[in-house]
C-alpha cells in the first residue's frame, strides 16, 4: 500500500469514536498517615491484582495519580500540541542526558506532514545538547522532533521517567489512533507509516514488537537481568516468586498465537484500543511496584488480564532491518545459558519453591 493510501485510511479511523478507560485520581485530601500519593497511586503487590479483571466504568490506576502534583508536567503550549496530534505519533525520550538525539531516515514528505514526532527531555539533557549548539528552534523543534521539556519528574531514576511516555502514550496523546515508541538508542531507517502498515495494521493486532533475540521464557530474562547487573538479585527474585505463585508458566505452544514471553521493547507499535491501553496501564503499574525492567512483567500481565490483547511479535531480523541500534558497550555471552540450573543458582542465588513448576517445565522444554 502506498504511503498516501495509509494516510487516507488512518484519517478515516480518527473519525471513529473510541471507547476509553476511566483513570484513578488520588484524593484531594490524602491521608497524611499514608504519606504522599505517588505517581502510580501507592499500589501494593496484593492490591494491584484486582485491576486485571477490569470492568467498564471502574477507575483504573494508570499514572498521574497525585491530585495536586501529578508530576511529568509540560507547558500549556506543549499540552495543546499533544492533544491536537491525531492519527499517528512517533514518541521518544531522553532524560539525564543518557542518549544522543537521532533523526529518523527515509521519512517521506507526506509522512512528515501527517505524523507527529515528539521527543521528551529534561533540563539536564537540553543543557548538554546546548553545549554542542543543538537547541530547539522557535517552533520547539530539533530536526523533525518536537521537543517537550518535562518539569517535576516524578522519579529519581531517569529510566522510570522514560517509562511514562513509553507505556502511557494514550494518556499523553489522548486523540491519537496509533503510536510508535522508540528508545532513544534507536534510529528509524524506514518510513514509520510503512512500518505501521506492514507490522501492525496488516496483521490486525493491537500491539507489534520484536521477539527478544535470545530469550523465550521470562525466567531466562530474569537470569539475564541479574547476570548483567541490570537490577538487584533480591528484587528480581521477589518479583519472580510473586509471578510464579500467581500462576505464571513458561512459554509453550499452549500460549499460541503468542510466539514468546520475552519481547524486545525498544520499538513498540500500538493501536490505541481498549485492550492495548489496559495492557499498558497494568504493565506500568508492575514497573512502579517492582522495578523498571519492562520485559519481566510482559508475559505475566498479558496472560493475567481478562481482556485479551492481540500481539504480533516479529522476528529480530526485521527489527534490525528497520532500525539502527546504538547499543551499550557490552557483549552477550551465550554460554551463561548452557546450564540453566547452574545459572539460577549463581544469578538468583536460591532454589525457588514458588517457581519449581515453572522451572521444571522450562528446563524440560529447553532440553528437547
Amino acid at each position: 500500500m502506498a504511503v498516501s493510501d495509509i494516510v487516507h485510511e488512518i484519517q478515516k479511523e480518527v473519525l471513529i469514536d473510541k471507547s476509553g478507560l476511566q483513570y484513578m485520581k488520588g484524593p484531594e485530601k490524602p491521608n497524611s498517615a499514608a504519606g504522599p500519593v505517588t505517581f502510580g497511586g501507592n499500589l501494593d503487590v496484593k492490591e494491584r491484582k484486582r485491576y486485571f479483571n477490569y470492568s467498564e466504568g471502574s477507575d483504573l490506576p494508570c499514572g498521574f495519580a497525585n491530585y495536586h502534583t501529578p508530576g511529568f508536567l509540560v507547558s500549556e503550549e506543549d499540552r495543546k500540541a499533544m492533544e491536537q496530534c491525531r492519527g499517528v505519533v512517533v514518541i521518544s525520550a531522553i532524560f539525564g542526558a543518557y542518549d544522543k538525539i537521532k533523526q529518523p531516515k527515509n521519512v517521506r514528505r507526506i509522512t512528515a506532514e501527517n505524523v507527529c514526532f515528539f521527543m521528551f527531555m529534561d533540563n539536564a539533557t537540553l543543557t548538554v545538547l546546548a553545549r554542542y549548539q543543538i537547541k530547539p528552534n522557535e517552533s520547539q523543534r530539533i530536526g523533525i522532533w518536537h521537543i517537550v521539556l518535562v518539569r517535576e519528574l516524578p522519579y529519581k531514576e531517569s529510566v522510570m521517567n522514560g517509562l511514562i511516555p513509553k507505556y502511557l502514550p494514550h494518556r499523553l496523546f489522548p486523540n491519537c489512533v496509533y503510536s510508535i515508541w522508540m528508545d532513544a538508542k534507536l534510529q528509524l531507517v524506514v518510513d514509520p507509516l510503512l512500518i505501521l502498515e506492514n507490522l501492525l495494521i496488516t496483521h490486525n493486532v493491537d500491539i507489534a514488537l520484536s521477539k527478544h533475540p535470545y530469550n523465550t521464557h521470562t525466567m531466562e530474562e530474569a537470569i539475564f537481568t541479574v547476570r548483567w547487573r541490570k537490577w538487584s538479585k533480591e528484587a528480581v527474585r521477589y518479583q519472580m516468586d510473586s509471578y510464579c505463585a500467581d500462576g505464571l508458566q513458561p512459554w509453550s505452544s499452549e500460549k499460541l498465537p503468542y510466539s514468546g514471553d520475552v519481547p524486545d521493547t525498544a520499538l513498540i507499535l500500538r493501536k490505541h484500543t481498549l485492550p492495548t491501553n489496559l495492557f499498558s496501564c497494568l504493565l506500568f503499574n508492575e514497573l512502579e511496584i517492582f522495578n523498571p525492567r519492562d520485559q519481566l512483567p510482559f508475559a505475566y500481565v498479558r496472560d493475567k488480564m481478562t481482556a485479551k490483547v492481540r500481539i504480533h511479535m516479529f522476528e529480530s531480523t526485521m527489527f534490525n532491518t528497520i532500525t539502527n541500534e546504538f547499543r551499550h558497550s557490552y557483549k552477550v555471552n551465550r554460554s551463561i545459558f548452557k546450564d540453566p540450573a547452574l545459572d539460577l543458582q549463581i544469578s538468583l542465588g536460591y532454589e525457588s519453591r514458588a517457581c519449581k513448576s515453572y522451572l521444571d517445565r522450562m528446563w524440560a522444554a529447553n532440553s528437547i
